[in-house]
């Protein structure tokens, strides 16, 4: 589909049958363009070998093209979350899908507890924030608001600003909790256990517990709330609950992990002792990393829309920047979904 000379984003228009001002939108990542026509006029572009001039366009909005990730600091230890090393990734590709640069940084210096953000702000490094934080400062905040910047959030729910006042995208934890609840009853578990996790500021993991017990609770079961399984969140720390318990997870036949990088530890502890999984205790955890398709047994899991939320908050802070997005915040609870294998 090659064209003489170079492309135009009229030629491009005349080959999709729309005006040049829905291609722009679209090349830009504009939600006001729908998603199929954005996929089509992008393949179209592609196909006629079309570079669209990002420099152009920042220099017209005397933009720098960059993002920045702020995110708390506990997720820059691996074994805390394979889930979050993902997420950052996913946010890069879809960033770089829209014509954006990811910058991702601390929200705080492990040194200084200085902000980076009010760093960023003042020295004029950055277009917006996608916040990945539960705690951000209320003086960062309103320095944000000040500058009249676009922010997102994504993935952890922020505590300490309103959320019916800016964009947010999270993965309803509730109703995943739910499903690993339905999960194990459905196949046939009467004497049900969930590991908790000891970051009492945690809402997600909260969240997950509490749609856990709800399930249970309908189904006219319930936990043994006298027998406590609490750890911190990482591999090392679902190996030892299940090792130090193995005598009364003896007792159960089956029990929600709510994080899979916990679930891990606790599949090799529980292998390590003899204790057979599913056969004598069902185990579920959640996040759906790539590694519970290769563990032994595989990991009966809940799957967190992953790559929705982050196409959904990049293609957001994309239109808020670029001034063709509605003013009204966006709030969205994405579904998560069960993914069978062979530990439940």
């Amino acid at each position: 589909m090659l064209l003489p000379g170079k492309p135009t984003i009229r030629d491009i228009a005349k080959l999709a049958g729309v005006s040049h001002s829905t291609v722009s939108r679209a090349l830009n990542g504009s939600t006001l363009i729908s998603l199929s026509t954005r996929e089509k006029i992008r393949n179209i572009a592609d196909q006629m070998g079309f570079e669209f001039n990002e420099g152009a366009r920042r220099l017209k909005n005397r933009k720098t093209g960059i993002i920045g990730i702020i995110y708390f600091s506990v997720l820059n230890d691996f074994r805390s979350s394979l889930y979050t090393n993902e997420l950052f990734r996913d946010l890069r590709h879809n960033l770089e899908s829209v014509g954006l640069d990811a910058l991702l940084v601390e929200a705080y210096s492990g040194q200084s507890g200085q902000s980076n953000i009010v760093r960023l702000i003042r020295q004029n490094k950055v277009d917006g924030f996608i916040i990945i934080h539960p705690e951000i400062r209320s003086e960062d905040y309103q320095l944000i608001l000040a500058q009249k910047l676009p922010v997102v959030h994504v993935h952890i729910v922020p505590e300490l600003a309103p959320r019916d006042s800016m964009d947010c995208f999270f993965t309803d934890n509730f109703q995943g909790g739910l499903l690993a609840g339905q999960h194990l009853v459905d196949s046939g578990c009467k004497k049900i256990q969930v590991v908790r996790i000891n970051e009492k500021k945690s809402e997600e993991f909260r969240l997950r517990t509490a749609g856990f017990l709800d399930a249970v609770e309908k189904a006219g079961l319930f936990v043994d709330e006298n027998h406590d399984l609490t750890c911190r969140c990482s591999y090392e720390g679902g190996y030892q609950v299940a090792d130090a318990n193995l005598k009364y997870l003896e007792t159960l036949d089956g029990i929600f992990v709510p994080a899979d990088i916990m679930a891990f530890g606790f599949l090799n502890a529980l292998r390590e002792e003899g204790l057979r999984v599913p056969q004598e205790l069902k185990v579920i955890g959640y996040d759906d990393s790539p590694v519970s398709r290769m563990t032994l047994p595989p990991l009966t899991t809940i799957h967190q829309p992953r790559e929705t939320l982050t196409e959904k908050a990049c293609h957001r802070i994309n239109s808020l920047l670029f001034g063709d997005a509605p003013a009204i915040p966006v709030v969205e609870y994405l579904k998560p979904t069960l993914v069978i294998r062979e530990s439940a």
